[in-house]
C-alpha cells in the first residue's frame, strides 16, 4: 500500500505538473534520518544525490524514489519547470510583520494556494513569470524568503521535525484554488533586488563550474575543497555570507559522501569570507 507522502507526491506531479523530490524526515526524536547529529536542516533537505536538480514528474522514479523510503518529506521543486515561485513567510524571523507592511504599501495579495508550515510559517504559492527568479533570503524582507529557480519547499503531508504537519490552508488548497499570478509590485521588487552579476565571475567560471561545484558529488577527501570553492564563486558573485552559508550547506547535505559536518562547513565558508573580505578591501563585518 502507498505511502501518504507517496500518494501526495504522484499526485502534485501528475495533476498539477510540479516537480517531485524525496526528502529526509524527522524521527520520533526530532533527529533526521539522515543520522547527523549536527544536521541543520533536520527533515527538510534531499535524499537523493541529484537533490532539487533531480526532481521530476516521471512516475517511476517517484515510485522507486517512495517504495524505499515511504515516509520520507516531500519536496516541490520551484522555478519555470514546476511554473512555481514561492514566498516562504517565516514568523519567527518577523516575516508577518514585514509582508503586512509590505500589503500596506502596495495591496494585499490576490487568492492563491498557500501551505501552512510544520514551523508555523507560510508558504505563498505564485505562477511562475515570463521572467529569471532565482533564490533570496530576507532580502524582500525580513522573514520573507523567496524560492524560484533551482529552489524547492517542503510540501504536506510532510512533517517538520517538531512533529507538526506540513498542510493546505483550508480556503487554498491546489485542488480548490488556481494558482495566482504575481502582483506587479512583487515581481517588481523581487525584479530589483541585488542580482550576481557576470562582471564578478571568476575568470574562466562558467556554466560548467555552476554545474561542477552545485551538482556533483562531493566525495569523501574533496568536501573541505569543494565546500570551499563553492563558497568562494558564491562570494565573488556578490553573494551575502551568510545566504552563501544557507547555500553551501543545502549542497553540502544533498552532494556530499557523506555530508561535512555543520560546525566544519561554517568554518570553511567563514575562512572563505575572511579572504574575500581582504580581496574586496571592504570593512570587516561580525560574522556567526
Amino acid at each position: 500500500m502507498k505511502s501518504q507522502p507517496h500518494r501526495a507526491a504522484e499526485w502534485y506531479a501528475a495533476h498539477l505538473g510540479w516537480r517531485v523530490l524525496p526528502l529526509h524526515a524527522a524521527t520520533e526524536g526530532g533527529e533526521c534520518t539522515c543520522g547527523r547529529s549536527e544536521c541543520g536542516s533536520v527533515a527538510k533537505h534531499p535524499r537523493t544525490l541529484n537533490g532539487v536538480n533531480g526532481a521530476t514528474t516521471g512516475p517511476t522514479t517517484i515510485a522507486k524514489w517512495w517504495h524505499r523510503w515511504p515516509e520520507g518529506n516531500v519536496g516541490i521543486a520551484t522555478g519555470p519547470e514546476s511554473g512555481l515561485v514561492v514566498l516562504d513567510v517565516d514568523p519567527r524571523h518577523g516575516g508577518d510583520e514585514a509582508l503586512a507592511e509590505l500589503e500596506a504599501k502596495h495591496g494585499k495579495l490576490p487568492e492563491t494556494v498557500e501551505a501552512l508550515t510544520g514551523g508555523g510559517g507560510r508558504h505563498i504559492f505564485f505562477a511562475h513569470p515570463a521572467q529569471h527568479v532565482g533564490n533570496s533570503a530576507s532580502q524582500l524582507g525580513r522573514g520573507l524568503d523567496v524560492r524560484g529557480s533551482g529552489g524547492y519547499v517542503v510540501a504536506p503531508p510532510s512533517v517538520h521535525a517538531s512533529g507538526r504537519a506540513y498542510e493546505w490552508e483550508g480556503s487554498s488548497r491546489p485542488n480548490e484554488v488556481a494558482v495566482a499570478p504575481m502582483p506587479p509590485w512583487l515581481l517588481e521588487r523581487i525584479a530589483s533586488m541585488p542580482q550576481a552579476t557576470p562582471g564578478a565571475r571568476a575568470p574562466g567560471e562558467g556554466t560548467t563550474s555552476w554545474r561542477k561545484f552545485f551538482c556533483e558529488p562531493w566525495p569523501e577527501g574533496e568536501r573541505n575543497m569543494r565546500a570551499a570553492r563553492a563558497a568562494g564563486y558564491l562570494l565573488r558573485s556578490g553573494l551575502d555570507p551568510v545566504i552563501t552559508l544557507d547555500i553551501v550547506n543545502h549542497t553540502n547535505q544533498a552532494c556530499g559522501q557523506p555530508p561535512l559536518v555543520h560546525n566544519e562547513l561554517a568554518r570553511v565558508v567563514k575562512s572563505i569570507w575572511t579572504k574575500e573580505k581582504q580581496r574586496r578591501g571592504t570593512p570587516q563585518r561580525k560574522y556567526q
